[in-house]
């Protein structure tokens, strides 16, 4: 009977000391139960730290997710379903510019702006109705100059203590994303405007280029049976000498008054990179001499005398000759012009920089302050804005600019100050290697033209005048021309006749010169030259394309057309 009862108490010491027979037990059993105790008591012991461990965990734990909570940099907070803000964290509260207890307990509504508060309440709405995702809503707070704007991402909740479901959402601020979206806006904007303003502006300059070229075409015209007879040194060499340089000096005049017509292209082909030079060997030092004996009438009339030392011992350069006459002409002239009766210009040259040769012209005139020097010498060589200067240069000093820059070269002023003249010092690159410049061809005799040259020319020219002129002067050196004034009279005449050449203008009264030499070509091979009152690198490529061997632009230099004709028929051979 001991046995059963020593068994039901085995896991118990304690239960067995309070046996009935429990003074039975032996000192082995005594001692056997308390060691049991004892251990009994260490795994209490354990099991008590470990308690106590787990629960010091656990607040750090919950320590670690309020710092995080409280000072994560977006704003969280927890809402009731009708949008009463049960917590919030401190980013949170402090996005609201409220103490985290005076936002507890409050609906969102009364932080937003007027106009926000029904999309708040959609946004409510369609939050209470979502189980995993979440819903988007950007908003404006009711306070801040402008106002904050802010992003709220909601989704429901069901873990309140209460058991109630509500809404965890992140207040996100988007004032600084809004702000460089509406800049942004503001740039994409301001870009379209300027793009359109780009677009006006170039075709007004489109429209400004085609009437100034219109313009250049019509003075052209009636400069050509001028231009044409002064221009044929035949012709002029038959006059007596007193009147041959009456004619020269027309001459020359011609040339320039050509030269005032092409300024209004001037402008737009340098502001374009887009200035033709006709280069060829030139010497500076005879340029500048004629330009002081056309402008001797108004040195006489200013009472102005003119010293030259023209000291430069090598004077020839690669250059456009009436180009540079033309920007002589204008700083000689704008000397002349600003000087005092009595006083004195100085034109000198030297060899400047190494291969440059350097020509000055001095005044002791009006002379320029330093604004006026900046803006010459510190301007965009080929730039079309004219130059206000106490000297009165404006556009004709950018385009002289231009010429020089064309020229690999430069121009630049120097003064002493108002009132104490100036200097205008002109450089261009010395010519290297002149033997690959020959002087211009002569225009052949009469003989060597009936040999050499297409003798049966075909003349379309509406400008009757011109056309009288030319054909007089063709005939003269021995062709056979017949003149027609339109398109379909020049294609009747081919149908008739046979021509070696085809000199037609290009703007006719009843079509082009463009479209008429292609279609005579269908019939039988034939040469052409283009005369135009148009003459820029597009109008020479557009001749070019149709067919024709050489483009002469109007007022037609007669030696230069005889040059082409002389061309096109070697070519041609």
């Amino acid at each position: 009977m001991g046995t059963p009862r020593s068994g039901r108490h085995r896991g118990d010491p304690l239960g067995r000391l309070k046996q009935p027979d429990s003074e039975d037990i032996g000192p082995e059993t005594f001692r056997a139960i308390v060691h049991e105790l004892r251990v009994h008591q260490d795994e209490l012991a354990a099991q008590n730290t470990q308690l106590i461990e787990t629960q010091h965990a656990l607040e750090q734990s919950r320590d670690r997710y309020v710092d995080l909570y409280d000072f994560a940099p977006i704003g969280f907070m927890t809402l009731t379903t009708s949008g009463t803000v049960n917590d919030i964290n401190l980013t949170g509260s402090a996005l609201l510019g409220k103490e985290r207890s005076r936002v507890l307990g409050l609906s969102f509504h009364v932080f937003l702006a007027k106009d926000c508060k029904l999309s708040f309440a959609q946004h409510l709405r369609e939050s209470r109705q979502l189980e995993h995702a979440s819903a988007t809503v950007e908003l404006r707070l009711n306070f801040g100059d402008p106002p904050q704007e802010i992003q709220l991402i909601t989704r429901p909740y069901h873990g309140n203590v209460d058991g109630k479901p509500g809404l965890q959402t992140a207040i996100i601020d988007i004032s600084d994303r809004k702000r460089l979206e509406r800049e942004r806006g503001d740039a994409e904007d301001s870009r379209d405007k300027l793009r359109r303003e780009s677009d006006a502006a170039k075709a007004r300059a489109e429209a400004k280029d085609h009437f100034l070229a219109m313009l250049s075409h019509e003075l052209r015209t009636p400069l050509t049976p001028i231009m044409a007879t002064l221009s044929n040194d035949r012709l002029i060499s038959l006059a007596p000498e007193p009147l041959r340089a009456a004619l020269q000096t027309v001459r020359r005049n011609l040339d320039l008054e050509v030269r005032l017509i092409d300024d209004l292209l001037d402008v737009t082909r340098i502001a374009r990179n887009r200035l033709v030079l006709a280069k060829e060997r030139v010497s500076v030092h005879a340029i500048v001499r004629q330009v002081i004996e056309m402008l001797t009438p108004q040195l006489r009339r200013h009472g102005v005398a003119v010293t030259m030392a023209l000291d430069a011992s090598t004077e020839w350069v690669v250059g456009d000759p009436v180009r540079l006459q033309q920007v002589f002409w204008n700083l000689l002239g704008n000397a002349i012009k600003f000087s005092p009766t009595n006083s004195r210009v100085t034109v000198t040259s030297a060899v400047g920089p190494p291969g440059f040769i350097q020509v000055s012209v001095s005044d002791n005139g009006v002379g320029m302050d330093r604004a006026a020097l900046d803006s010459i010498n510190e301007r965009e060589l080929g730039a079309s804005t004219p130059i206000q200067s106490s000297t009165g240069l404006g556009l004709g000093l950018a385009i002289c600019g231009g010429v020089i820059a064309g020229h690999g070269g430069s121009l630049r002023a120097t003064s002493p100050g108002i009132g104490r003249g100036s200097t205008l010092i002109v450089q261009i690159p010395i010519a290297a290697h002149l033997e690959q410049w020959a002087e211009p061809s002569r225009a052949l005799s009469v003989g060597e033209a009936n040999e050499q040259t297409p003798a049966r020319i075909l003349l379309v020219e509406d400008h009757q005048d011109s056309a009288d002129t030319l054909s007089l002067l063709l005939t003269y050196h021995g062709y056979e021309v017949q003149v027609v004034h339109s398109v379909e009279e020049a294609i009747a005449a081919a149908n008739y006749g046979l021509f070696d050449l085809l000199i037609s203008d290009i703007r006719l009264p009843d079509g082009s010169g463009l479209d008429l030499l292609p279609r005579l070509q269908s019939n039988r091979p034939l040469q052409g030259i283009a005369i135009s009152g148009f003459g820029s690198d597009d109008d020479l490529q557009r001749s070019r394309r149709a067919g024709f061997s050489a483009h002469v632009t109007k007022p037609v230099d007669f030696e230069r057309l005889l040059d082409a004709i002389q061309k096109v028929s070697r070519a041609a051979r």
